[in-house]
């Protein structure tokens, strides 16, 4: 019995390693520790690759029902996303549900960059300042994130692309002007998402954004917030209704959810049962889907 070295590849040039001969009435002690010295090599190869495939993993919602809509790698990392409000006036609410999209990647064990948030002046007069304590409320710690206000959505786009070809972000949340943020300059920031290995989220002020590059479009608006059982009277976790209207490899939907900072992830709220929604219905209603205005979730 006699192993063969490999034969050449198939350019010619290139061989794959000999394997080690065997001969009957060898020296098989050291034929074995020759093995596992090999596999040894082999296990701290797919070692030092390990963290890279963890980066590399999925970026979900937490959510199934909600992620059995995206692709089936889910949102794409290193690409573009934009959300835009459900209705006039819910611009603060597509921006909370664009922090807890990022939030979803920031919760990678092996995710170390942090997260920057570009921010137009005229937006933060009419919707005001990014507040400390009510993002570490939503998740977000104030040493993992930086963020830059300026007054041209010209110098805002070009400070994004530059930040996301750096490769030094996890993720980047933008205030968007619909009439800047056309197809040809979404397109532009896609290709510098990929070469810098980063997330970029664009949060538009209006309805009925243009069309964009983006690989996922949501809509979100405020949603009402349930107090917890031990407090009627204290404010509830973040809750939006949502809607996937475009996913590359996926399907639209529409949910009603709610944020839960500490496992930094999303749950339907109550009442909703066999794609519907109603008020005052438990989920597990017998008339859940007899009576009541529908939500459709694809």
């Amino acid at each position: 019995m006699r192993w063969k070295p490999a034969q050449q590849g198939a350019r010619g040039r290139e061989t794959c390693t000999a394997v080690t001969s065997f001969h009957p009435g060898g020296d098989l002690p050291a034929l074995l520790a020759a093995l596992r010295a090999q596999i040894d090599r082999l296990e701290q190869g797919q070692a030092r690759f390990a963290p890279q495939a963890a980066r590399n993993a999925p970026w979900r919602t937490g959510l199934s029902v909600l992620d059995r809509h995206l692709p089936a790698q889910g949102l794409q990392r290193a690409g573009l996303h934009d959300v835009s409000p459900l209705a006039p006036g819910d611009q603060p609410a597509a921006m909370g549900f664009a922090l807890a999209l990022a939030l979803c990647r920031l919760d990678d064990g092996q995710e170390r960059r942090p997260l920057l948030w570009c921010r137009l002046a005229a937006q933060e007069r009419e919707y005001g300042r990014l507040y400390g304590h009510g993002l570490e409320r939503l998740g977000l710690p104030r040493q993992r994130f930086v963020t830059v206000s300026l007054r041209k959505p010209a110098d805002l786009l070009w400070v994004m692309e530059e930040a996301l070809k750096s490769g030094a972000l996890a993720a980047i949340i933008a205030d968007a002007d619909a009439a800047r943020a056309d197809l040809t300059v979404t397109r532009r920031l896609s290709l510098a998402a990929a070469a810098g290995k980063s997330a970029a989220i664009l949060t538009f002020a209006r309805p009925g954004a243009s069309a964009t590059a983006s690989h996922t479009r949501w809509l979100a608006g405020a949603g009402p917030s349930a107090s917890p059982p031990d407090d009627v009277l204290a404010p509830g976790p973040a809750c939006w209704h949502i809607e996937l209207t475009r996913a590359r490899g996926g399907r639209p939907g529409a949910w009603t959810v709610e944020w839960h900072h500490a496992q930094s992830r999303f749950s339907l709220v109550s009442g909703i049962s066999h794609r519907a929604i109603h008020p005052r219905t438990d989920q597990n209603g017998a008339d859940a889907t007899t009576r009541g205005p529908a939500l459709r979730t694809g």
